[in-house]
């Protein structure tokens, strides 16, 4: 067997493999079937060589060496179930759980855990220590995150895809020797972050769980159902963890998608709509001023009979239709069909949330004076007068989930976006605004008008690219946070 270029050739337990140059030798000895165990090393995410869990014998070097930090070279022979090498990490079992609480019967990790599996497989049932194990109290770092801090084996995995993967650096490492731990990043002990729930998924122990999901089940009793997320139109992935008929987490270990591994907060967590009480579960007919549930048969053709009515009496063009973006891309397409050859009409469109610019580039389109229509009390329509203006109608929608964001995320905003220089000039009127729960987007511009546009003249030399240029740079900068 002779290496291909840019390749290497090496011997594992016997075996003869050519792997990529440049490519770690726990992954190599993963490609012929051998895995070796690991608990900090994680494709994807920095070199920590923290767990000692991935030693093998290496030919002609003196001592066992980690398989997650070693680069394969031509001709290397490498050992990987050696009695030393199972010793090797029999020992450092043993050293994981000297302080590791023996909680597996109600640990949610159970059944799952990266400990519990290389226990069964390397032994170290009995213990040299016969201290007494050190007991802290649960923390909850957030309303989803909670952290156990006596389980937590140090693999650093938290910290590292926090940092390296999602770039928000909610948590880090504090003391130092065997005081070492997880800490998030307020002061007061919880987390200031988008709450992904990423650091829960790649927790290889119970040291990190949810909220959502503690105490609830065993993942030998739930059924796993690969899905794209209906929270929005990006087309992730998600594999949905059911039990009884009832969605009780989400994830996508198996690393499928555009997404990967990686979900937000909806995608991981927004699963109980599925069993809301408020939730629509079949169509409904106003009948007397009220609305009673009707049958799909029932529901269609009122629809259809009314749509004849509105398009024999006022034509097509008075007659629109909205998408989703959180339907499937063939479904949108077949509602544009049905919109245009059918009904004969073009009037198209969908529902997209925190859309300020859209908003703003409507406005301009339309020939609204966004001067003018920032300012009520200038121009003397009031607020809702402004938002049932006619040439508004229809626009405003998009604005009115942005007007409910979630105000304890705005208001966990770190000091550092607040140094901005687009930031810098409006921070007493946006804190202003978030201390006092105004209604966000309205009341973010017309403090930019108050505190930028003092009289008409300066207004007029305020353009509609400036104010566009302005509320977009406040979406991306905002809305990056959430």
């Amino acid at each position: 067997m002779s290496a291909t270029p840019n390749s290497v050739q090496l011997t594992v337990d016997g075996r003869a493999i050519d792997v990529p140059s440049g490519t770690l030798l726990i992954e190599a000895c993963k490609s012929t079937g051998h895995e070796v165990p690991s608990f900090c090393y994680y494709p994807g995410l920095s070199l920590q060589a923290a767990c000692r869990m991935c030693l093998v014998e290496i030919e002609k070097t003196p001592k066992l060496q980690t398989a997650c930090t070693v680069v394969v070279q031509p001709g290397m022979v490498v050992r990987t179930e050696t009695p030393q090498v199972a010793e090797a990490r029999k020992s450092m079992l043993e050293f994981l759980l000297t302080n590791h609480p023996l909680d597996c019967p109600v640990c949610d990790k159970g059944g799952e855990c990266e400990l519990q599996d290389m226990v069964f497989r390397y032994g170290a049932a009995e213990s040299r220590f016969v201290e007494e194990k050190e007991h802290q109290p649960e923390q909850q770092f957030s309303p989803i995150v909670y952290f156990d801090y006596p389980r937590c084996i140090l693999c650093f995995r938290c910290v590292r895809v926090c940092d390296e993967a999602m770039d928000v650096k909610a948590l880090g490492i504090g003391q130092r020797g065997v005081r070492t731990l997880i800490i998030p990043n307020r002061p007061d002990g919880t987390l200031e972050c988008e709450e992904c729930g990423m650091c829960i998924d790649i927790c290889p122990v119970g040291a990190l769980t949810s909220h959502q999901y503690r105490y609830k089940t065993r993942p030998w009793e739930m059924n796993y159902v690969g899905t794209p997320c209906a929270h929005c139109g990006d087309g992730c992935k998600t594999t949905l963890n059911i039990r009884n008929n009832q969605i009780l987490r989400g994830n996508n270990r198996d690393m499928t998608g555009i997404n990967g591994e990686f979900l937000c907060i909806k995608g991981r967590y927004a699963g109980d709509f599925t069993h809301h009480p408020e939730r629509l579960r079949q169509p409904l007919l106003r009948r007397n001023g009220q609305l009673q549930p009707a049958s799909w048969e029932e529901a269609l053709g009122f629809v259809a009979q009314h749509l004849k009515e509105i398009t024999k009496r006022s034509g097509p063009r008075t007659v629109g239709f909205l998408g989703s973006n959180r339907t499937t891309n063939e479904e949108n397409y077949l509602l544009a069909r049905f919109a245009r050859t059918v009904v004969g009409t073009n009037n198209l469109d969908h529902h997209r949330t925190a859309d300020f610019a859209a908003l703003a580039g409507a406005l301009h389109r339309l020939g609204v004076k966004l001067g003018d229509a920032m300012m009520p009390a200038t121009t003397g329509v009031n607020e809702r007068g402004f938002w049932e203006h006619s040439d508004i109608v229809g626009v405003h929608e998009r604005m009115l989930a942005a007007l409910n964001s979630s105000w304890d995320d705005v208001r966990r905003l770190p000091d550092r976006w607040w140094q901005d220089d687009t930031v810098r000039p409006f921070r007493a009127e946006l804190q202003e605004i978030l201390r006092d729960n105004h209604r966000f987007v309205f009341s973010l511009i017309h403090k930019f008008n108050q505190a930028v546009i003092e009289t008409p003249a300066v207004r007029d030399e305020i353009t509609t690219d400036v104010i566009l240029a302005f509320v977009a740079e406040i979406e991306h900068k905002l809305f990056q946070h959430f």
